[in-house]
C-alpha cells in the first residue's frame, strides 16, 4: 500500500513539473556548463610520460591525469613512457628531435627536464630551441601564483632551458649522502647525520678499508658508474662529492652561481682533488666502475655492493622503492660533506613536460599542465615522492601528513627547514671554471674519476684540468 502511495505520488509531482513547464509555451531548463563528448569529438593529447616504474612517481601522473580527464570528458590523453620508448629514454628525446625537426606533432607534452636541454639543442642543431618550439608558462594566466616565489626569482632556473620556463616545476630535490646502514652497522661506523666534515668522510672510508683488511672481505666503500648520460667515465657519486666540498669554500651562493672564471675557484679545484686523492689511497671504486651503467647498477647499494653512493639525488627513494621496498629502508640520507658549514647546497627543482607551441592541442596541453599546478598535487607529490616541490602546496616539507615518517621525510624535512631555495644545481662546471670551460664537463668529471681511483695524482689531474682549459682559449 505504501509503495502504491509513493507511485501515485511520483507521478502527480512529474505533471505538476509538466504544466508549470509548459506554462508560457516552453520548458524552462537550467544550463550546466559540462564539457561532454555527446558530440562524437573526443580530443586526444599525446603526452610523453616519466617515472614509470619509480614506484609511486608513476601513480602520481596516472592520477593527475585521471583527474583531468575526469573533469574535462571531451580531452583524453595518451601516455607513452619515455622507457617504452625504442631506445628507452634516449628513444623519447630522439623521438622529439624528429618531431621538431620534421614540423609534424605527434607529441603535444614531451618529456624534458633541464639535464636533456643540452642534448635535443644538440640533435636540432639550435641552442633556442626552446624558445622557437616550446610554450613559455611565463605568459600563461595564473601560472606565476602556481609555482613557489623563488622560481620565477632566480634566473637559475629559467636559464637551465636558456631563458624559458617550460612548465611547472614538479620535481625538487636535495643532494644526500646515502649510507648502507646494514653495512655500517657491520662495520661499526655511526655516520653524521649533519655537520659530516671531510675529515669525518676520510676516518670512515679507513674504517672500512681497515675493516676489509682484518676480515678478508672486499666491500666497497663508494658506488659510482662511469656509463652514466655524460658518457664513459663521468663518474656522478665522485663529481657530486667534488661539487660539496668545492661549494663549501665559498659563504656565498651568488659566489658559487657566478660563472666568470676565478682564480679563487682554481684555488679549491686544487684542494678537492688533493682530498679525493687522500680518499683514494682506501681504493674506495667498485673494480670496474667505468663501464657501470648507471640505470642497470642503481640497485647495487641495495644489494651490499657498496657502502656509500651519491649517485643520484634524493629521488633515489622512487627509483629504489620501485627495485626492492624492504631493501630501500636500508638506506639512510644525511647532509653531504663539506670543509666547512655553509647556508646554500646541492639541490634544485625541475619541470618535466614542456608544451610544443606549435600543437593542434595547445590549449588543452597548456591546461593539462596548470593541473599539475595546484596545491593538492603539490601535497600528493610531497607524500608520494618524498621531495619537495616548486609548485605552491599548503605543506612544505616531505612526510608532514604521515604517521609514517622515514628517514627519507627527516632527510627532505631537515634540508627544506635549513636551505629552503638557497640551492643550486648545474649539470656542467661553467660554475666551477668560467662559462667558456662548459663544454670540457665530461674530460673534467673524467680527470676527477681517475684521481678517485688512484690512477693519476691530484697534481697531475690539476695540470690536465689547465691544459684542457688552454685548448679551449687557442680555439
Amino acid at each position: 500500500m505504501k509503495k502504491k502511495l509513493l507511485i501515485e505520488l511520483a507521478v502527480l509531482l512529474i505533471l505538476v513539473v509538466v504544466v508549470v513547464g509548459c506554462r508560457g509555451g516552453e520548458v524552462k531548463t537550467k544550463r550546466i556548463d559540462v564539457k561532454s563528448s555527446s558530440s562524437g569529438v573526443i580530443k586526444t593529447i599525446n603526452m610523453q610520460g616519466h617515472w614509470k616504474g619509480e614506484d609511486l612517481r608513476e601513480a602520481f601522473v596516472t592520477e593527475t591525469v585521471k583527474e583531468s580527464e575526469a573533469r574535462n570528458p571531451d580531452v583524453k590523453v595518451n601516455i607513452k613512457w619515455n622507457a617504452d620508448f625504442p631506445g628507452g629514454r634516449e628513444g623519447a628525446l630522439q623521438a622529439t628531435i624528429d618531431e621538431l625537426k620534421s614540423g609534424k606533432t605527434d607529441w603535444d607534452i614531451i618529456w624534458l627536464e633541464p639535464f636533456y636541454y643540452q642534448e635535443i639543442a644538440e640533435g636540432l642543431s639550435d641552442p633556442n630551441w626552446g624558445k622557437n618550439y616550446l610554450v613559455d608558462f611565463e605568459a600563461v594566466p595564473e601560472f606565476k601564483e602556481s609555482q613557489k616565489s623563488f622560481i620565477l626569482s632566480d634566473p637559475q632556473f629559467r636559464n637551465h632551458m636558456n631563458g624559458v620556463i617550460t612548465g611547472p616545476y614538479i620535481e625538487g630535490f636535495y643532494q644526500p649522502f646515502f649510507y648502507n646502514k646494514d653495512l655500517t652497522d657491520k662495520i661499526g661506523i655511526n655516520i653524521k647525520e649533519s655537520g659530516m666534515t671531510f675529515d669525518d668522510l676520510l676516518g670512515y672510508f679507513k674504517t672500512i678499508d681497515d675493516y676489509n683488511k682484518a676480515h678478508g672481505t672486499n666491500i666497497s666503500i663508494l658506488y659510482d658508474s662511469g656509463d652514466y648520460k655524460g658518457g664513459i667515465g663521468y663518474g656522478p657519486s665522485t663529481w657530486n662529492l667534488f661539487q660539496s666540498l668545492f661549494r663549501s669554500e665559498f659563504t656565498s651562493l651568488e659566489d658559487i652561481q657566478d660563472t666568470k672564471h676565478s682564480p679563487q675557484k682554481l684555488a679549491a679545484v686544487k684542494k678537492v682533488l688533493t682530498s679525493l686523492e687522500q680518499l683514494s689511497k682506501y681504493k674506495p671504486l667498485i673494480p670496474g666502475w667505468e663501464e657501470l651503467p648507471w640505470f642497470e647498477t642503481r640497485y647495487y647499494v641495495l644489494e651490499d655492493k657498496a657502502v656509500f653512493t651519491v649517485a643520484g639525488a634524493s629521488w633515489m627513494y622512487s627509483h629504489w622503492h620501485g627495485i626492492d621496498a624492504r631493501k630501500t629502508m636500508k638506506m639512510v640520507p644525511v647532509e653531504m660533506p663539506m670543509y666547512q658549514p655553509v647556508n646554500h647546497y646541492i639541490g634544485g627543482y625541475n619541470p618535466m613536460f614542456a608544451v610544443v607551441k606549435d600543437s593542434p592541442l595547445r590549449e588543452e596541453s597548456v591546461k593539462l599542465m596548470m593541473a599539475f599546478s595546484t596545491p593538492n598535487v603539490a601535497e600528493k607529490w610531497v607524500r608520494y615522492a618524498k621531495g619537495p616541490s616548486g609548485i605552491k602546496g599548503s605543506i612544505s616539507q616531505a612526510g608532514s601528513t604521515s604517521n609514517d615518517v622515514t628517514q627519507f621525510d627527516k632527510f627532505i624535512t631537515y634540508a627544506t627547514d635549513k636551505y629552503g631555495g638557497n640551492i643550486y644545481d648545474s649539470k656542467t662546471v661553467d660554475y666551477v671554471l668560467g662559462e667558456q670551460y662548459k663544454d670540457i664537463t665530461l674530460q673534467f668529471t673524467k680527470h676527477l674519476g681517475d684521481v678517485m681511483d688512484g690512477k693519476v695524482t691530484a697534481d697531475e689531474a690539476y695540470n690536465q684540468i689547465l691544459e684542457d682549459m688552454k685548448q679551449v682559449d687557442n680555439k
